[in-house]
C-alpha cells in the first residue's frame, strides 16, 4: 500500500486538459482528487476543505496561484508547484518550495507527492533559514544547483 493511497489532494490547474491528465494520475496513485480550475475556487476550496496535499499550477491564466500557496502555509499542508518553466516560473520568495517540471510525469509526480508526505520537516513560509522553509531535505539539495527538491532527474 503506498503512502499516497487516501490521500485527499487539492489539484489547482486552470487548462481543462492538462486537470484531466493531472487528475487521473493522482486518481491512479489512489489519491482522493478535488479539482479546481479558478483562483477564487481554490482558496475556497482550501478554506473549506482538510486536505493532505496540494498540486498548484503557478500560471493561472492573468494570475498567479501564490495566495493559495499562502493559505497551505498557514494550514501547514504540504504541497508543489507545477510549471512548464521549472524553478525559474517561480518567484524567488516561492523557489524553495518542491517544483513539478510540467508535462506531468507519473513516476515525477509520485516520487515528489510521496516526498512531500514523508519529510520529517514540512515547509514554512518565513523559516530561519534566511526566508525560506524550515525543511532539512529541501536545503540538503540547495548545494547541488537545484535550490529545492526536484522529482525529476535533473537534481
Amino acid at each position: 500500500m503506498s503512502v499516497l493511497e487516501g490521500r485527499r489532494v487539492l489539484l489547482v490547474e486552470d487548462e481543462s486538459m492538462v486537470a484531466m491528465l493531472a487528475e487521473d494520475m493522482l486518481l491512479d496513485l489512489g489519491c482522493d482528487v478535488v479539482v479546481a480550475m479558478r483562483l477564487d475556487q481554490a482558496l475556497a476550496q482550501v478554506e473549506a476543505g482538510d486536505f493532505d496535499l496540494a498540486v498548484l499550477d503557478v500560471n493561472m491564466g492573468s494570475t498567479r496561484s501564490y495566495p493559495v500557496a499562502d493559505a497551505l502555509f498557514e494550514r501547514c499542508v504540504p504541497f508543489l508547484f507545477a510549471t512548464g518553466y521549472g524553478l525559474e516560473g517561480v518567484e524567488p520568495d516561492y523557489r524553495v518550495v518542491p517544483v513539478l517540471q510540467k508535462p506531468y510525469q507519473h513516476a515525477q509526480m509520485r516520487r515528489l507527492l510521496e516526498h512531500l508526505l514523508t519529510c520529517e520537516d514540512l515547509p514554512r513560509k518565513g523559516g530561519s533559514n534566511g526566508g525560506g522553509f524550515n525543511c532539512g531535505c529541501v536545503g540538503g539539495h540547495a548545494d547541488k544547483g537545484g535550490g529545492g527538491y526536484r522529482a525529476d532527474a535533473a537534481r
